[in-house]
């Protein structure tokens, strides 16, 4: 009963009054802050709508882009982040334009033909009731457009100060705002210029290349496969019979497919196994054209095949 626990209210429950920092918000980052946040991806953003539930902090959040994500990259949604959703009062509405996994096919080689690709299973998705959620696949950009409405509602009235990039920091061993961060506007009547700001911390949301880890002496930890994928969200026609399930595709050559259907009923995913790359390669591998990758995946899909028409979205991930 978080909305109603003063009684009856007549007004939208999701928008709460503004106080604190939240009242007479300025427009210009100030020198000094609580907490400054760099990025404005998942971890950034729900950072940002839970403090926003703390007016009394003074709270900015920058990122580079000059406005929202428009198109996502990491789509999938599990079913405990849907939990999440439902603490800040936007599950339902998320779920409602999503697309819900229910289950998933497995193909494998056709024992009889192995060149050719076989249904070997379907099964649940949830089997064991992890969740009361779905598991979900929704544009990231709509999952950041949430969290900001839940940041701006909030009495903190906390939103992003678009074009503004992380440059560097320096943290003091005493003072009640020991990090000082060099920000530089990238987009506005004002690129080109510097500010710096005093915050009681700093948190990087900045992803895995993330500037802000750098500025402290950190690395990121963890090996690399030396693995590249292939992604193409399309419009296509094809004869595979699960182009509307969540499908797991292992060819007879050792190639794999992961296909995921997308929200609004007509495009689907395509994570296309485009093997080991060298460990030299230097990122070379992500500039391999789409129609190698679309003939990768109709290599693997044989006997069935994918007439792609359109693309919406398309990248080359390394692992």
């Amino acid at each position: 009963m978080e909305f109603h626990h003063h009684g009856y209210e007549s007004d939208d429950p999701r928008i709460r009054p503004a106080a604190g920092a939240g009242k007479e918000r300025p427009a210009e980052i100030p020198a000094e802050v609580d907490v400054l946040i760099v990025g404005a991806g998942p971890a950034a953003m729900l950072l940002a709508a839970q403090l926003s539930r703390f007016p009394e902090l003074t709270v900015r959040i920058v990122e580079r882009r000059n406005g929202r994500l428009e198109i996502g990259q990491a789509d999938g949604i599990q079913a405990r982040s849907v939990e999440t959703f439902q603490a800040f009062g936007f599950a339902e509405r998320i779920i409602a334009e999503a697309y819900r996994i229910t289950e998933t096919a497995f193909w494998k080689p056709d024992p009889t033909n192995p060149t050719h690709i076989a249904r070997a299973t379907r099964t649940p998705d949830d089997a064991n009731g992890l969740s009361e959620f779905p598991h979900l696949v929704v544009n990231q950009a709509r999952v950041l457009d949430y969290f900001a409405e839940a940041a701006a509602h909030a009495p903190g009235r906390i939103v992003p100060d678009w074009g503004v990039e992380f440059v560097d920091l320096d943290i003091a061993e005493e003072g009640s705002h020991p990090v000082t961060a060099t920000l530089r506007h990238v987009a506005g009547p004002q690129t080109g210029s510097t500010l710096t700001v005093r915050a009681k911390y700093v948190v990087g949301g900045d992803g895995a290349r993330s500037q802000v880890r750098t500025s402290i002496g950190r690395r990121l930890q963890g090996d690399s496969a030396f693995h590249a994928w292939g992604v193409l969200d399309v419009l296509a026609n094809t004869d595979f019979p699960d182009v509307r399930t969540k499908s797991a595709i292992q060819s007879h050559d050792g190639g794999n497919i992961l296909l995921i259907p997308r929200e609004g009923g007509h495009l689907f995913r395509l994570y296309v196994d485009l093997g080991e790359v060298a460990e030299d390669n230097n990122g070379a591998v992500r500039a391999t054209p789409t129609d190698e990758i679309i003939a990768r995946a109709n290599a693997i899909l044989h006997p069935y095949s994918v007439d792609v028409k359109s693309i919406a979205w398309h990248s080359v991930y390394e692992v």
